[in-house]
């Protein structure tokens, strides 16, 4: 076993196992190769790791810029909401269809568990400084972590998981509205005092609970329709330019 250890620097600069063979010759040749073999494979996997260019501080970083997107997008499509209560379905729609490519594609860049939760956490933090209800933060969170465990099963790279995480973390947008269910007054009230008292009773006659419960059921499929979106961008640009 010490000659083992002696001879293992003779291994130094060799870049296989059968540079190694070529360095050592005699009956000790076999158990020096399986006693190296640990160390060659140990840096195999740490360039295959490098070259997929996921590390964690990559996906760190792809987490942070994709959810920046996701954001203005979400916000920008959402201002339709000015133009009355209808309009906010019509926002949140645009939202769904814009923001699939940028889920589809951020999870593929990503391939790290809590990439939904994060992207959850981090936007829900900016609805509640923008003056949506706290409930928001929970909501987010549960669904990116639940979304995580679906895109998990398929390696964050297939598509059918990815959308149907997308479509499961989609419905966070329950989270603003969730007061409309246990404190309804004050949440209109709310409403009135920045949008006026008409924009609030045209929202509370609109927004009952059977229509929030059918709206969830559209969004998934939206989501659905934005996931596939993504997809199809996925297979036919993104990929060829080596971005996914």
């Amino acid at each position: 076993g010490t000659r083992l250890l002696l001879r293992r620097g003779a291994v130094r600069g060799a870049r296989s196992m059968r540079d190694v063979g070529h360095k050592i010759q005699g009956k000790d040749r076999v158990a020096l190769i399986r006693l190296c073999q640990p160390i060659f494979d140990k840096g195999r996997n740490m360039s295959q790791v490098t070259g997929s260019g996921v590390t964690k501080a990559r996906s760190a970083v792809t987490i942070g810029a994709f959810t920046a997107v996701y954001f203005v997008l979400m916000w920008c499509s959402g201002m339709l909401g000015f133009f009355g209560p209808a309009f906010m379905f019509v926002g949140w729609i645009v939202g769904l269809l814009l923001n699939g490519p940028v889920v589809m594609l951020m999870l593929v860049r990503s391939r790290m568990f809590g990439t939904l939760t994060i992207m959850g956490g981090v936007v829900a933090f900016l609805m509640v400084v923008t003056g949506h209800s706290w409930v928001t933060v929970p909501v987010a969170l549960i669904l990116g972590f639940l979304g995580d465990l679906i895109a998990r099963g398929g390696g964050y790279v297939s598509a059918p998981r990815n959308i149907a995480a997308y479509m499961l973390f989609s419905l966070w947008m329950i989270g603003p509205l969730a007061p409309i269910f246990f404190a309804p007054d004050s949440y209109y009230a709310d409403v009135a005092s920045s949008m006026g008292q008409d924009y609030a009773d045209a929202m509370r006659a609109l927004f009952s609970p059977a229509v929030i419960g059918g709206w969830l059921v559209v969004a998934m499929i939206i989501a659905c329709i934005g996931g596939l979106i993504g997809r199809f961008l996925l297979r036919k640009h993104f990929t060829k330019a080596g971005v996914a």
